[in-house]
């Protein structure tokens, strides 16, 4: 059976490359992944939404760049297939959208952490 990496693990991955390359970087926090209805509330009293991207990147040579990691397959949980959590929002559509709008803004949506380095490659160009 082929293990498919969770997406926080995907995110380590995609740091660490940025890290080794010296860019200035953040993850945003932004994922409801508490089943605390106290920790959501906190964070929705925060104005935290969960539908921003990812990560926020200073690129080298062209500006800013928004980073949203997606899971890329089906996974297997409990020896059953279940569809991909990867799905994307409305919302955070509308964030890429407006972003895009924006002079020297990209925002992209890619699926794991090695098509985000090319995505940033492509734009380092």
């Amino acid at each position: 059976m082929n293990k498919i990496p969770i997406e926080s693990v995907e995110q380590e991955m995609l740091a660490t490359w940025l890290d080794f390359n010296k860019y200035t970087f953040s993850a945003i926090r932004n994922e409801s992944d508490t089943h605390s209805f106290y920790k959501w509330k906190i964070r929705k009293r925060s104005w935290c939404r969960p539908w921003i991207p990812d990560f926020v990147i200073i690129l080298k040579k062209w500006a800013l760049l928004f980073i949203e990691l997606k899971r890329k397959r089906k996974i297997l949980k409990s020896w059953k297939l279940w569809a991909s959590p990867s799905v994307v929002s409305e919302e955070q559509k509308q964030w890429k959208e407006k972003l895009n709008e924006l002079e020297n803004v990209a925002c992209e949506i890619c699926y794991w952490s090695d098509e985000a380095i090319k995505t940033i490659n492509n734009y380092e160009l």
